[in-house]
């Protein structure tokens, strides 16, 4: 205890020196008393978020305070580390996609497997089919961003799927510029929310447009349709569902590889297209994308997603319709009769 008491008073000599009879701190001491003061602040601090951490967690572990040579040291290390790789973006080389064929898969209400005689391809990666809704958006309405083919003039002979039996037959596709663009609407006067589904991805061999998609488009309860053309009066047309609640029509969207985006796809008017448009069951598509894993896009959805609006109504009044004709609807295909 004696030990302690004489520490004490040597150490109080050691800091402050006499000044006519009173003791004052040496200017040494004010920065001992500084450096214990900030000390005592580090400890605090790492007792308070040693009791903050998490019981699964050991509380960091108390430093002293960090010298001069120490926050260098630091400021060095965080300047020379390397920056987190970003993300890599989904790749627009149609080269390094896949086309991966969907067979079999499983029928959820018999859970059996369902092998199609003429089994659908998807493309890998999935990302893809985001470039593709976004142009196929830009042929729906009039617009600046429409996609136009880098390369004109060409047909491409391709493997059409819907015609009946289990051979594929060849038809004709031509890449073009949607200059034509159209509604759909319902027996009250309705616009139908139409539904598109990337049913099926084709390698063409073109080394120009390398890969197409055939989408579904689904009109459900369709009673008038109307076609748009700039500086033309809209066209009209009456539909009659025979056997089926929702026309099915087939278009189709090619990947321009040069301009690294979809363009749509025309079939020209010899080439052989059987049930190009015919009618299906109600919920068909919905069936369909979630039995293969595929996207399905509402047409008000993909005119929001790219900042478009559409051009068409929400509704007509029929009375006032003058259809040029009446395209009758089965699930065999369909049939034109003039007015």
């Amino acid at each position: 205890m004696r030990g302690i008491r004489t520490l004490i008073q040597e150490l109080w000599w050691y800091l402050t020196y006499d000044y006519y009879g009173r003791r004052r701190l040496r200017p040494a001491a004010y920065a001992l008393l500084l450096t214990l003061g900030l000390v005592a602040v580090v400890f605090l601090w790492a007792f308070f978020q040693s009791r903050q951490a998490l019981p699964a967690e050991r509380p960091a572990p108390t430093l002293p305070p960090p010298t001069a040579t120490a926050i260098f040291a630091t400021a060095t290390a965080i300047a020379s580390r390397p920056t987190a790789t970003p993300a890599p973006l989904c790749p627009e080389d149609p080269r390094v996609w896949a086309l991966v064929e969907i067979r079999p898969f499983l029928d959820p209400k018999t859970g059996k497997s369902v092998q199609l005689p003429k089994p659908p391809q998807r493309i890998d990666p999935p990302c893809v089919y985001e470039a593709l809704a976004r142009d196929l958006a830009r042929t729906l309405v009039p617009n600046p961003d429409a996609p136009i083919p880098s390369v004109a003039g060409k047909t491409l002979s391709v493997p059409w799927f819907w015609a009946p039996g289990t051979e594929i037959i060849q038809t004709q596709v031509e890449p073009d510029q949607a200059r034509d663009f159209e509604a759909y609407y319902d027996a009250r006067g309705r616009k139908i929310d139409d539904l598109y589904l990337p049913y099926t991805a084709v390698a063409t061999r073109d080394p120009d447009f390398p890969v197409l998609v055939y989408i579904y488009l689904d009109r459900p309860q369709l009673a008038w349709g109307t076609l748009h053309r700039e500086g033309e009066e809209d066209l009209w047309v009456r539909y009659e569902l025979r056997g089926g609640e929702v026309v099915r029509s087939i278009i189709v969207m090619v990947y321009d590889a040069k301009a690294r985006r979809w363009v749509r796809g025309a079939y020209p008017r010899e080439a052989p297209t059987p049930r190009a448009i015919h009618a299906v069951p109600a919920g068909s598509a919905e069936d369909l994308a979630g039995l293969l894993g595929l996207p399905l896009w509402r047409r008000g959805e993909l005119l929001a997603r790219a900042g478009l609006k559409d051009i068409f109504p929400d509704s007509v009044n029929p009375a006032t319709i003058r259809p040029l004709g009446t395209l009758r609807i089965s699930p065999e295909g369909y049939v034109v009769e003039r007015r």
